[in-house]
């Protein structure tokens, strides 16, 4: 299911689970939407905010994206269909309060391939770099799960993009290269 595009970012939501949708039933004032600019809320916005750490907790807790993010396990994602250089990129996302997306597991990889495809695109830059012998990921995570298609010389193309063909992984290229990108943003309620 699509959901309208604001300006360069293409969004892609996830289907609510019968849970989620009760949820959403029992507490409508969270339903407002989060402003753009994460970190900065109206007083209705902190005011959904607070119904939303109100409500139970529990397996099927809701959680929010802000316009233009779409919801993916218990993260956020957009799509930046403007080109730019690996470091651009980064500091794009930074602006946004989120980092370039990393890719934990092999579904997730797939999620933000399908989210590339959506926007239809063969590539996009995410976040693993290489620094001093080893790759890792931008936003600190671990480099558990790993998906190379090809490598290349690591000191030359420090930066690494997703290809959208089902069944690829990802690859390396010097980060002055123009690709979209995705961001990534852990939203908890």
């Amino acid at each position: 299911m699509e959901v309208p595009v604001e300006s360069d970012a293409v969004a892609v939501e996830e289907p609510k689970s019968a849970a989620e949708e009760a949820v959403e039933v029992e507490a409508p004032a969270a339903e407002e939407k989060l402003s753009d600019a994460p970190g900065v809320f109206s007083e209705d916005e902190n005011e959904a905010v607070e119904v939303a750490a109100a409500a139970p907790k529990d397996k099927a807790a809701r959680r929010f994206c802000p316009d233009g993010w779409f919801s993916y396990q218990s993260k956020c994602y957009m799509f930046v269909n403007t080109p730019r250089s690996w470091f651009g990129a980064e500091e794009h996302c930074n602006e946004l309060g989120a980092s370039l997306a990393s890719a934990s597991s092999s579904p997730e990889y797939r999620y933000l391939q399908q989210i590339t495809r959506t926007a239809n695109r063969a590539t996009a830059w995410i976040g693993g770099f290489y620094l001093q012998g080893y790759w890792m990921w931008i936003d600190r995570s671990g480099m558990y799960y790993t998906n190379w298609y090809s490598q290349s010389t690591a000191i030359s193309n420090s930066c690494m993009y997703l290809q959208s063909a089902v069944g690829q992984g990802w690859r390396n290229l010097g980060c002055g290269t123009q690709y979209p990108f995705i961001c990534v943003h852990n939203y908890r309620c």
